[in-house]
């Protein structure tokens, strides 16, 4: 018979929990080991919208059967896909200069 942490309820012995494992909270001034940094994600949604543009793209050239079909989504979606990034850079960059300011900041 193994033995297992318990105690007896009502004639009937009954196993305890495994105590859960406490987490410690990660402080402001330090980031979790895991969580990503802010090039990280925007690299993330980069390559992310590369791949959004690529299935597009791909997809025209199954859908519109005349190159000039072809040609139109490619370059709407190249288009589209440009300004997504320059969107996600320049946020990133705001990012990176609030963080510097509160970093600067008493």
């Amino acid at each position: 018979m193994s033995e297992t942490e318990g105690r007896f309820v009502q004639g009937r012995w009954v196993v305890d929990p495994a105590p859960a494992p406490e987490e410690e909270p990660a402080t402001e001034a330090e980031p979790a080991p895991d969580a990503p940094t802010v090039e990280k994600r925007v690299q993330e949604a980069s390559e992310s919208v590369r791949k959004a543009v690529n299935d597009v793209v791909n997809a025209g050239q199954h859908l519109f059967g005349t190159s000039e079909g072809h040609e139109h989504i490619q370059q709407r979606a190249r288009k589209a896909g440009e300004e997504l990034e320059r969107a996600i850079s320049a946020w990133a960059e705001s990012a990176r200069r609030a963080l510097q300011r509160e970093k600067g900041s008493p």
